[in-house]
């Protein structure tokens, strides 16, 4: 600021130094207690500052008035690389010398080599240090031998270790060779039996840990639950498979067996167990493939009457209404859609892939984060709340009953490109009356157009936005038993009381 006392440091590369003050300076009113100025170049470590430096004197008198100051120098202004090249003016002569570039400007300096001191410039001017008589800068608690350049530290005969930090102890090498050979076997021997023990302890910790994981998989599948109800309905086919029959049962789950793949995992022609991380169904093979192949087939030619609807579509109900009604404790499927119906040979339902099923929530903290299932099957009130209730699975079935109907997919295109939504488009077509406009041409007959219109509007209330509005799974079973009955005995259809004493109970799902 050129007021009071500053300093800083030289910059590097600097070639000229000059200090000046300016002409127009006046220190007429410090005069009496500062009536000098002064500018000092100087080593920085030399210089101490003192207030008697500014009121004083003292500066301009200590050392004659001169400071001590650090002469950095290099040679020419080449590197070491370029200077190297040039053997009659490179400067570093001596034979064990190495060469630095300068840190401060071009050029470059010269140094003896590790190992060795003197004057690098000068011709043998490097000499080699004797380390051996120089102990304080070169410890050795042992025998030291110098050679060029550096030295050698070793043990005294009898003992070994690193004589340079002392720690030279007795060495036991010296024992007769039976006596080593004797402490190699025993130590070898030691060693193998704790080598041993080890992996014994292992297995047999590994073992137990491994059975610890099957039962805590299996009770959180719902094993235990599972076992239970095989004792309590003796005589019916049911079985726990374990991980090891699995995989003899796919060849060790070779690829040739797969039959293919759902939304949760790969189908093999074989059978699986609940005693692994993720649990795995086993179903019979079913020859007929899925519900959404015999509706969409385009390959298809056999024709699929109403009863046989119908009958698909209440075994269906019925089972989907045991998980909601009868099982314990009750399971949402999630994941309803025709793809998940299998058909066997003479068109008995097994509803399959329960990878987004899951037990009724008790409580809040057991609702879904995640939303899961099947564009066009999905319930729009899940969508919102992500709450997946046995509503939910009403609505999914509903969206079955119209594929059924209709013979159209769940999301299917219009003409070249517009994508419609089933359910949507039949929920508009029931409030424009153009019901029949949706149906499959196989199953329109006038004396079963009451009939369908009666499915139709089961599915409008299995559609409501509303899930509190939607029947239950139960009631959809019924009111489909009663259609099919209905179907079956005509003559009845308007007399329900006489239905009610000939056809007996209507479903039997909660008895499966």
């Amino acid at each position: 600021s050129g007021k009071g006392c500053c300093q800083t440091s030289i910059p590097k590369g600097i070639n000229y130094y000059d200090v000046g003050f300016d002409d127009e300076f006046n220190n007429s009113w410090v005069w009496e207690f500062n009536p000098c100025s002064y500018a000092v170049l100087a080593d920085a470590d030399w210089f101490k500052f003192s207030t008697a430096y500014i009121t004083t004197r003292e500066l301009n008198e200590t050392n004659g008035g001169r400071a001590p100051m650090v002469l950095d120098w290099a040679i020419g202004n080449q590197t070491c690389e370029v200077a190297q090249r040039n053997t009659t003016s490179y400067a570093c002569f001596s034979k064990h010398s190495d060469c630095f570039n300068s840190t401060n400007g071009p050029g470059y300096l010269c140094s003896c080599s590790s190992g060795y001191q003197g004057n690098p410039y000068l011709p043998n001017g490097c000499e080699d240090i004797n380390e051996c008589d120089l102990k304080e800068e070169y410890p050795c608690n042992g025998i030291c031998t110098n050679t060029d350049g550096g030295y050698n530290c070793t043990c005294p005969t009898g003992t070994k270790g690193d004589p340079k930090n002392g720690t030279c102890n007795s060495d036991h090498s010296n024992l007769s060779t039976s006596v080593k050979l004797v402490i190699g076997i025993v130590t070898t021997t030691s060693f193998a039996l704790l080598l041993l023990l080890c992996i014994v302890v292992y297995m047999v910790h590994e073992r137990r840990k491994l059975t610890r994981i099957k039962e805590e998989y299996f009770r959180r599948h719902g094993g235990r639950l599972l076992l239970e109800e095989i004792k309590s309905k003796q005589g019916l086919a049911f079985k726990v498979f374990t991980k090891e029959e699995l995989k003899q049962a796919t060849n060790n789950f070779d690829k040739s067996r797969i039959l293919g793949g759902g939304g949760h995992g790969t189908v093999y022609k074989g059978i699986c167990c609940l005693e692994v991380e993720v649990p795995m169904l086993v179903y019979e093979f079913v020859s007929n493939g899925t519900l959404f192949e015999l509706i969409h087939d385009r390959n298809r030619t056999s024709h699929i009457s109403l009863d046989t609807r119908l009958e698909i579509a209440l075994h269906s109900a019925e089972a989907l209404a045991y998980l909601h009604s009868s099982a314990s404790p009750p399971i949402l499927h999630g994941d309803v859609k025709s793809s998940n119906i299998l058909l066997d040979d003479n068109y008995n339902v097994k509803v399959s892939d329960f990878g987004a099923s899951m037990f009724v929530p008790k409580d809040e903290t057991q609702f879904a984060t995640l939303v899961q299932g099947t564009c066009g099957y999905l319930d729009p009130e899940y969508l919102q709340t992500c709450q997946l209730t046995d509503k939910s699975d009403v609505y999914s079935f509903g969206v079955v009953l119209l594929e059924l109907l209709t013979g159209k997919k769940a999301i299917y295109f219009e003409g070249f490109d517009e994508e419609r939504s089933l359910s949507s488009y039949f929920l508009s077509a029931m409030k424009e009356n153009r019901l029949l406009q949706l149906l499959d041409n196989q199953i329109i007959n006038e004396e079963d157009i009451e009939l369908i219109q009666d499915v139709a509007e089961l599915v409008r209330r299995c559609l409501n936005v509303r899930g509190e509005d939607r029947p239950a799974m139960k009631e959809v079973a019924d009111e489909l038993d009663r259609l099919r009955k209905c179907k079956q005995h005509p003559f009845l259809q308007h007399n329900p009381e006489e239905i009610e004493s000939s056809l007996g109970k209507s479903s039997s799902y909660n008895e499966k």
